[in-house]
């Protein structure tokens, strides 16, 4: 087994992975911070809009469910907007 363990690790050293993953999590990580960084203006920019889809959303499944699931659309809907809240005050980061 320990065999398996050396050619395993010199061949991890050859393709030089350490430093390859560590660029493609720092890559990625920025990318996330990109993301967040543009969902976070999105959100701000058109908080009523969201807020009237939301709205149009929850009362179709209402209308739809004859109000069957109105008290779980009503948690969701306050999580939405929670999530919306936070989302839109949101701070840029300033890690690029």
């Amino acid at each position: 087994m320990s065999r398996i363990n050396e050619t395993l690790k010199q061949k991890i050293d050859e393709l030089d992975l350490d430093r390859r993953l560590n660029e493609a999590s720092v890559k990625a990580e920025q990318a996330v911070k990109r993301a967040l960084d543009t969902a976070s203006e999105y959100a701000d920019e058109h908080r009523d809009d969201i807020d009237r889809l939301i709205t149009r959303v929850t009362t179709s499944i209402d209308e739809r469910t004859e109000g069957k699931y109105a008290d779980k659309v009503t948690k969701v809907r306050e999580q939405l907007d929670r999530g919306v809240e936070r989302l839109a005050e949101r701070r840029p980061s300033d890690d690029d």
